[in-house]
């Protein structure tokens, strides 16, 4: 069995070194549609934690009427916390709002100290959302009950970021499932291409009584090795590239607010998803040509 497996690997090298010229030129174009996929995923997962934190960040400050008695706040309050979407309540009282308030303006803020006995400030609840997306829908159904003054959130610039973000994921998702059948499908002419040129060595082995299998086995391996080859640039440039960028961003995207994924464990994710892209597509490549160009059976 041992001895088998060896031969296997064999004559997969045996392989690649006899058809340098089209194995480089299949290397090349799989580490390019890796490389390619490479950058998607980077895009993909930083506009995810783009997305997270500025999810994060997103609040509804909702005034309270002035009518309402304290004792009804809790009540209000849960009816809040009810709405679909609604991610969590926090309530604020004027005298916190003031002290935001003045933090906010830092030092010149003391002067606004003034206002602590006859606070013109109101209530509110500060309300997180589960998603970015449902913000302006949140708010409206904020603004329908009973004792809510106003509520503001914003505007609608944030929510539509939001899905211009998940429409870039979107595209980049389809791009990638696009192009993996475009890797397969060369490993299958390299592999397809193999056979043909050794057809007569392939018929030798036939009339000594090699079953399809047999041949087989090999030309899966090479075409399994390819896609390993193939693979090697776009992860070393995935490690490497991706850590210049986030150190020439100082980890972040214009603002603090939007922070890049850190380069480790992500970059090794990424390379260790593009190994494993590689050898699929090689394996089901090569399997596929195999089986199609040994059709006949024994």
């Amino acid at each position: 069995m041992f001895r088998r497996i060896g031969r296997a690997f064999k004559e997969a090298w045996w392989g690649i070194r006899h058809h340098r010229a089209m194995v480089f030129s299949t290397v090349v174009t799989i580490s390019i549609t890796l490389a390619i996929l490479s950058i998607l995923g980077v895009l993909i997962a930083n506009i995810n934690q783009i997305t997270y934190d500025i999810e994060e960040e997103i609040q509804v400050f909702v005034k309270i009427d002035n009518d309402v008695e304290e004792k009804d706040i809790e009540e209000l309050q849960l009816k809040v916390s009810r709405i679909s979407g609604v991610a969590g309540v926090v309530y604020s009282d004027a005298d916190s709002e003031l002290t935001y308030f003045i933090e906010q303006y830092g030092e010149s803020g003391s002067i606004f100290e003034i206002y602590r006995d006859d606070n013109p400030l109101s209530r509110a609840f500060i309300v997180s959302v589960s998603t970015g997306f449902s913000i302006s829908e949140v708010s409206k159904q904020i603004g329908t009950l009973d004792g809510i003054a106003e509520v503001n959130f914003g505007g609608f610039a944030i929510e539509n970021f939001i899905c211009l973000l998940g429409g870039i994921r979107k595209a980049g998702l389809v791009l990638a499932l696009a192009i993996i059948p475009l890797a397969i499908y060369l490993i299958y002419n390299t592999i397809k291409i193999t056979i043909h040129s050794r057809r007569e060595e392939i018929g030798i082995m036939r009339l000594v009584g090699a079953t399809n299998s047999y041949i087989r086995i090999p030309l899966v391996l090479e075409g399994i090795f390819i896609g390993i080859i193939g693979a090697i640039l776009p992860c070393v440039g995935t490690v490497f590239g991706y850590q210049y960028f986030y150190e020439q961003m100082n980890g972040q995207l214009i603002s603090g607010i939007l922070k890049l994924v850190d380069v480790f464990p992500f970059t090794l994710y990424v390379s260790a998803i593009l190994l494993a892209v590689g050898v699929f597509v090689g394996l089901i490549g090569s399997w596929w040509s195999a089986t199609r160009s040994l059709r006949w059976k024994r």
